[in-house]
Parts: C-alpha cells; sequence; structure tokens
C-alpha cells in the first residue's frame, strides 16, 4: 500500500509539473525538459526508485507529447524521446542509489548509536546492581531489559548453571555448554539467534546466548565482554569476602582459644599440683596409688593436648612472631636430645652433623620444638630396638635437616594425611598415645620459616622426616 501511494503521489507530480509548464509557464522544450529532470531527482531521492522510474516514464511521455514536435501528439520513435527517457532513468536510477545508500548509513549510525547507549547503560547496571540475585542472573536480567531481548541465557562455567533473562525456553543448556566448552560462537539471522563464548583474559568463563535479537557483532562481543569483566568482579569480590571472613574467623578462633587455655589450665594446674602432692605420701594404698597415677598422666595428657591445640590456632592465625637468629644445627639437636633425655635413655640415637655447615636463620625455640616433635615421634612410633639417625647437609642456600628411624614405616596411603589435624594412624592410634597435633605444628613452624617439611617411607623401610631452613646471612664487614 505504501509503494502504490508513493508511486500515485509521483504521478500527479508529474501531472502538476506538466500543467504549470505548459499552461501557466509556457516553456520551452529545453526548460520543459530541464524541470522534469529537477522533479525526477526530487522523487528519486524522497520516494524511492520504483516511483522514480514510474515518473520517468509519465515525465518521457508528457515531454513527447506538450514540448516536442509535432505538439500534442506522440512520437516517441523520435531519438529525442529516447535520449530523455534514458537521461530521466539514469537520473533516477542514480539519485535513488545514492540516496537510499546514505539512508542505510544514516540507519546504521543511528543503529549503532542506539546499540552503544545501550551498552553505556548496559555498564551502568552492572555497575550498580544489586547483588543479591547473584552476578550471573543479574547480567542476564539487564541484558533483556536494557537490549529489550525477549530470552537471554547466560551459562556460568565455574558453578555448571544457566542463568535465564525472559520467560522463553528456546536456548538448550546443552547449546550453551558446546559453545563454552568448544569456544565456539554460533548465530542465525532467520531466528534472530546469536551464542558466544564469554572470555576474559583468555579463560572462558561460560557463554551467552541472545534469541530475538538484532544486535551487531560489536555490540554482541562488547556485551559478552562486560559480562565477563562483571563476572570475574563478582568472583574476586566473593574471594575477598572469603578471606576477610576467614581472617575474622581465625582472630575470634584465636581469642576464644587464649580464653579457654586460661579457663582450662588454672584448674588442670590445680589437679596436677594436688595429685603431685598426695603421689608425694609413700603411705598410700597399691591401689589408690595406682589409681592417682592414671590420673596424674592423664592430667599431663590433657595439658598437652590443650597446649598443641592452642600453638596450632595461633600459627594458623598469623599470630607467631619468629625471633630469628643464627643458630647452629647441632647446638638445637643436641638441646632436643636433652629435653626428651628421660625418652632417650636406652635408645640407639646417632647424630651426623658436618663440622663446617653454616648456621640457619631461625627461632630456636620454635625450631627446637620441631625438633622434639619429630624425635619423640621417632621414639614412640619405632620399636625400642630401632635405631634413631639425625643428619644434615647444605643444598644451595637451604640446610636441609633428617630425622629417620629403623621403624615399620607408614602405609603409602597415610604419608599425606599425617600432617591433618588430629589424625591418628590406624595401626597405632589405639595403642600409642598422642594428639595429632605434633605434626601440623611442626609443618606450620617450618612454612612461616619459608621451609619444607615432608616424609618418606617404605612399608619395613623406616621413615625419614625432612625439613628446611635457610642458611643465615653472612653479617657485611665493618670498614675501620
Amino acid at each position: 500500500m505504501g509503494q502504490t501511494l508513493r508511486i500515485g503521489g509521483a504521478l500527479a507530480l508529474v501531472a502538476v509539473a506538466t500543467a504549470a509548464d505548459f499552461r501557466l509557464l509556457h516553456l520551452n522544450g529545453s526548460t520543459a525538459g530541464f524541470t522534469y529532470l529537477l522533479l525526477i531527482l526530487f522523487l528519486a531521492t524522497r520516494t524511492g526508485l520504483p516511483a522514480a522510474i514510474v515518473a520517468s516514464f509519465a515525465s518521457m511521455l508528457c515531454y513527447d507529447y506538450f514540448f516536442l514536435p509535432p505538439i500534442g501528439k506522440f512520437s516517441i520513435l523520435e531519438p529525442q524521446d529516447w535520449v530523455a527517457l534514458v537521461v530521466f532513468l539514469i537520473t533516477a536510477v542514480t539519485a535513488s542509489e545514492l540516496s537510499a545508500r546514505e539512508q542505510r548509513r544514516a540507519d546504521e549510525a543511528s543503529t549503532r548509536r542506539q546499540e552503544m547507549e545501550q551498552v553505556y547503560e548496559f555498564s551502568r547496571a552492572l555497575m550498580i546492581g544489586d547483588d543479591h540475585r547473584g552476578v550471573a542472573a543479574q547480567i542476564a536480567q539487564s541484558i533483556a531489559q536494557v537490549f529489550h531481548v525477549p530470552e537471554v541465557a547466560l551459562y556460568d562455567r565455574a558453578t555448571d548453571t544457566v542463568h535465564r533473562g525472559g520467560p522463553a525456553t528456546t536456548l538448550l543448556e546443552s547449546q550453551l555448554r558446546d559453545a563454552a566448552r568448544n569456544e565456539s560462537a554460533w548465530s542465525s539471522l532467520s531466528q534472530k539467534t546469536s551464542i558466544l563464548p564469554v572470555r576474559f583474559g583468555g579463560r572462558i568463563l561460560g557463554s551467552l546466548g541472545l534469541v530475538g535479537t538484532t544486535l551487531s557483532e560489536a555490540a554482541l562481543q562488547a556485551v559478552a565482554q562486560l559480562g565477563a569483566i562483571a563476572l570475574e568482579r563478582g568472583r574476586a569480590q566473593d574471594a575477598a569476602n572469603h578471606a576477610e571472613a576467614t581472617r575474622q574467623n581465625e582472630r575470634l578462633k584465636a581469642t576464644l582459644l587464649d580464653a579457654l587455655a586460661h579457663e582450662f589450665k588454672t584448674p588442670l594446674t590445680s589437679i596436677k599440683a594436688a595429685l603431685t602432692s598426695v603421689l608425694g605420701n609413700s603411705m598410700r594404698d597399691p591401689v589408690e596409688r595406682e589409681l592417682l597415677t592414671v590420673a596424674d598422666e592423664e592430667a599431663d595428657r590433657l595439658t598437652t593436648l590443650l597446649t598443641r591445640t592452642i600453638e596450632v590456632a595461633r600459627i594458623e592465625a598469623g599470630h607467631v612472631k619468629l625471633s630469628r637468629q643464627p643458630c647452629a644445627v647441632a647446638q638445637l639437636v643436641a638441646d632436643a636430645i636433652d629435653q626428651l633425655k628421660r625418652f632417650c635413655e636406652g635408645r640407639d640415637i646417632r647424630v651426623d652433623i658436618p663440622a663446617g655447615l653454616p648456621p640457619v636463620d631461625a627461632d630456636p625455640g620454635l625450631i627446637a620444638l620441631v625438633l622434639r616433635q619429630l624425635l619423640d615421634n621417632a621414639l614412640k612410633y619405632a620399636s625400642p630396638s630401632a635405631s634413631i639417625a639425625i643428619s644434615a647437609e647444605r643444598l644451595e642456600d637451604n640446610i636441609i635437616v633428617h630425622v629417620s628411624n629403623d621403624g615399620p614405616g607408614i602405609p603409602a596411603e597415610e604419608l599425606n594425611a599425617i600432617f591433618q589435624k588430629f589424625y591418628r594412624g590406624r595401626d597405632v592410634r589405639g595403642r600409642i598415645p598422642g594428639t595429632g597435633l605434633g605434626l601440623t605444628i611442626a609443618r606450620e613452624i617450618v612454612a612461616t620459616h619459608g621451609g619444607t617439611l615432608s616424609v618418606s617411607s617404605h612399608p619395613g623401610g623406616g621413615v625419614r622426616f625432612s625439613f628446611t631452613l635457610p642458611v643465615a646471612p653472612v653479617p657485611e664487614a665493618v670498614a675501620a
């Protein structure tokens, strides 16, 4: 209907121009031809090519009938008529094409401007959006609202979930997963559907699907990139919140444990003092004395468990402050053996520390605790006849200390578990007392020094614990 109206209007303008030129202005043939040429140029730029072509034929006929001799007759076979028609047609086609091209450019520019405005609005929506829905859900809803898209689906690869914006369910989850897995884009102009991967820094975070939109490729890529930035920002914020919550939790745990330590140690100290005093009375009945001895040993066990639990909590909370100084490894080993001398009596303990070994940069009190723990483990878990060896060697800028025994060894499936808090080996947890915290404390202390604690074992071939410490820096010579 619109095209018919434009053609009718073009014919009407040709009729009006003919009447004005012939009846009112009495123009000659040349001037009248120029008038028709301008009219066709106008129609070509305003009404399009079909109406301009119809006007070209109508103008040629009117020009021939009213302005070319013989006046009042059609003589279309004359060359000048064909020249006029060709000129009119060339003008119509050329002007119409130029006009259409400029109109397309103007429409494209308007579309791009509108898309950029929508992209900007989308970025603002992501910045000030409500996070209670979750970042991925917010992205899908914002795209649907800002770009007026009937259906939006965002696949989050990290959680393997699809978040939708809009009521339609045309997009299948399998299509979105395939796009993320294969890092491939897919589009259909006929269905107005696009699916593209969502990337951030070369990593695939998921995929984005839109149905019922004619957004350009540039706009789609911009939307996907903004979505990727929002997803990554959300994950970074979640990680920061989790880290802060963990820090607060560790502070609270350390505070509570400090308070509990005081509350527990006070009665334990009183119990221990009372038991020691009672046991000092040699007149006690043997049965009573045995019961009191058990109570005394259990009090010691509770004290040890409480002390080690607090040490673990303080280390994990970062409350341990190192007092580093140059320490001779041989002296640290000698002190550890001396503190455990009542357990070392009658045991075969061999120490092999090279004389020229440089000192380590460490906190002597904490490293002595590590050595006592490893030596205590060897004394408890190896048979009384098994030998225990303590050695050290230098490897580049580190000193490696080994504590080995010839005991039965640790099963391969338990080698990683023994450093976990409260873990006890299956074969020993019922017959050898312990808290399951000593190795955890030793590992954390070594880690705070920048070293590592490891274990190697073979069934029937013994166990060897090894930890590294940095070599103490050589002090600079003072100039005379």
